[in-house]
Formats: C-alpha cells, sequence, structure tokens
C-alpha cells in the first residue's frame, strides 16, 4: 500500500503539532502524559504571578499553576488555576499559600496540611483557601527569625555595654539616657498641665456650644442685620461725598447753636435758681410783709381778727340790711338798733 505524499506530509504536520503542543504544556509545567487533578484558590492580590509557577508541598513540587485571572465573580478577587499530580490527596482544610521564592521576586504556592486524607479527600475541581505569606515570613519562619533576633539583641547588647563604659560610643550611649529621662520628665509634666488644663478645657469647650447655640438661633436677625448694613453702606456710596460732608458741617455748626442757646438757657436759670434763693432767705429771715407776716405772730393774729370782723359785718348785713339802708318815702325815723346780746364779734 502506497501512501501519498500528501497523506505523509498531512501526518507529519499531525506529529509536529502535537509535539509543539506537548513540549509548550510540559515547558509550562504540565505532563499531558499524567493524570492530574484540577483545583481553584482565590487571592485578593497575586503579586506577579504567572502561569507555569511551581505548585510545592514540604518543598516538592506535586503541580503547577496552568491560569491566573480575575474571578468573573468578583471583580476584586483573582482565580488561579491549579494543576496537581493525580496521586496527591489534599484534605480538606489545605491552605495555598501565596510565596516568594526569592529576593528577585519569584512566587510559587505552597501547599499545607497537618495531615493525610483517607475518605474525605477533596475532590477534582474544589476550592482551596488562599492565604498570603510576607516576604520576610516567606524567606524566615517564625521560629528562626525569633532566634535571629535574640542572637542578634544579645550581641549588640554586649557591644553596647562594653563600649558604654569608654569611648565615644559611651559618650553617646549616657547623652541618650540622659535625653531619654528629660523626655521622660517633659511628659510627665505635660500629662500634669494637661490634667490641670482639664476643666479649664472642658468649661471653654461648654462656652463655645452656648455661644454657638446662641449664633445659630440668632442667625436670622444677624443675617438682616447685616443686610441692613450693607443697604445702609450702598446708599452712603451711592450718595454724593460732599454733599454729605457738607451736611454734616451745617449739622455740627447747628448743634454748636443749639449748645449755645442751651448754654444760655443754663445760665439763666441759675441766675432765677439765685434770686429765688435770696428771696427764700428773706422770707425765712423775716423781711418784708410776706416775711413779716411769716414771722410776726401779731400780725398775723390781727389779720385773722379783722376777717372774721369783716365776715361777721356781711353777713349781718345780709339778714339785716335794713339797719343799714333807710328807705323812706315820708322822711320817717328808722328802727333803732338793738345789739344782739351774744355778738360773735367779741367771742375769741
Amino acid at each position: 500500500m502506497n501512501i501519498s505524499n500528501e497523506a505523509k506530509i498531512g501526518l507529519l504536520a499531525a506529529a509536529t503539532l502535537a509535539v509543539l503542543i506537548f513540549g509548550y504544556k510540559f515547558l509550562k509545567g504540565r505532563n499531558l502524559l499524567d493524570k492530574s487533578k484540577t483545583f481553584y484558590v482565590v487571592y485578593p492580590n497575586v503579586d506577579m504571578l504567572d502561569a507555569s509557577a511551581p505548585v510545592l508541598a514540604r518543598g516538592i513540587k506535586i503541580g503547577s499553576v496552568v491560569k491566573v485571572g480575575l474571578n468573573s465573580k468578583n471583580v476584586n478577587e483573582v482565580l488561579v488555576t491549579l494543576d496537581i499530580k493525580d496521586e496527591i490527596n489534599l484534605p480538606p482544610d489545605t491552605k495555598a499559600v501565596l510565596m516568594s521564592t526569592g529576593l528577585l521576586g519569584g512566587k510559587a504556592i505552597d501547599l499545607q496540611f497537618q495531615r493525610f486524607c483517607e475518605t474525605d479527600c477533596l475532590p477534582n475541581k474544589s476550592y482551596i483557601q488562599g492565604i498570603k505569606a510576607s516576604m520576610l515570613g516567606t524567606m524566615l519562619p517564625k521560629e528562626e527569625l525569633k532566634e535571629y533576633l535574640k542572637i542578634t539583641g544579645d550581641e549588640l547588647g554586649g557591644i553596647l555595654d562594653t563600649a558604654s563604659s569608654k569611648g565615644q560610643i559611651g559618650h553617646i550611649v549616657n547623652d541618650m539616657k540622659t535625653t531619654m529621662e528629660q523626655l521622660a520628665n517633659m511628659s510627665k509634666q505635660i500629662n500634669q498641665m494637661i490634667n490641670l488644663s482639664s476643666k479649664n478645657i472642658q468649661n471653654s469647650v461648654k462656652n463655645m456650644d452656648v455661644l454657638t447655640s446662641a449664633l445659630a438661633k440668632n442667625a436670622s436677625a444677624l443675617s438682616q442685620s447685616i443686610v441692613n448694613f450693607e443697604q445702609i453702606s450702598s446708599k452712603i456710596n451711592n450718595s454724593n461725598p460732599n454733599q454729605l460732608i457738607q451736611n454734616m458741617d451745617q449739622t455740627v455748626i447747628e448743634s454748636k447753636k443749639a449748645i449755645q442757646e442751651l448754654s444760655n438757657t443754663l445760665t439763666q436759670s441759675q441766675k432765677t435758681l439765685s434770686s429765688l434763693n435770696q428771696t427764700v432767705n428773706q422770707l425765712n429771715e423775716g423781711q418784708g410783709t410776706l416775711g413779716k407776716l411769716m414771722k410776726d405772730q401779731t400780725l398775723y393774729n390781727n389779720l385773722d381778727k379783722t376777717t372774721k370782723n369783716l365776715d361777721f359785718l356781711l353777713q349781718d348785713l345780709r339778714l339785716n340790711p335794713q339797719r343799714y339802708i333807710h328807705v323812706s318815702v315820708f322822711r320817717g325815723k328808722g328802727e333803732k338798733y338793738e345789739k344782739p346780746e351774744n355778738d360773735p364779734a367779741l367771742e375769741k
């Protein structure tokens, strides 16, 4: 059976394509001849994690990263697809720790689990809990880091203790101690000042609250006052300044005249009051008719007696007019006057 050249070329192209695909997958860390499982891990950020990055377990490569992309369900997350060897069975509490493999920024995923699973293993295409580790935590485990820090602290402490007693370093250490003590004293004094001033600060805050509340309540009145002030200022700006000054000068001149007239009036009032005081003094001293009337009791009694007699005369004239008026046609004589027995004028 002869195979045509076209068939040979087709078979060669298919084989070449298969070798290329196999080589590409192999370079990506995935062997097509081996059975594998697929798992998914979600991270908030992968820090430049690339596909084909190794997946480790206790430092042994058990798979690789086949895909890194944004999570279609949450844009703030990154979905990482892992290809793990089929014989590796992972328990449900497995954690996928994103770690750095060197100072140059290489990344890998370390699968951490504490036990082997038997029947409750994670099935294919399951999700694994993702955790990010810092670069320092990746390079140095916590136990080693604590040990290194302890050794470094002990060494530095010995060096400082040795150098504290002599040389320039000793002076620097002593100055640093003095400075720290002074800072501690200053902090204590500041705390005391704050404690003493806390009441005043609280009172000030209360007063500020009262002031702000009062301003808030009177905001409308303040706004109206500002509007009025703006209207007054605008009227002043719109008015003629020279005319305004002239009016003010005229007002000042008229005010001076009014003040002068008021001064003259006050002077006349003082003179009148002086004369009135003099008259009152004369009356008190018994000078003049009115003064004598006020001071001389005899004159007062005579005037009082005369007034009573006049009253009696008028009363008698009203009651007995025939005694004082005589009307006679034939020139007859009037009645003879008879003196009353009880003359009111004789009564004291």
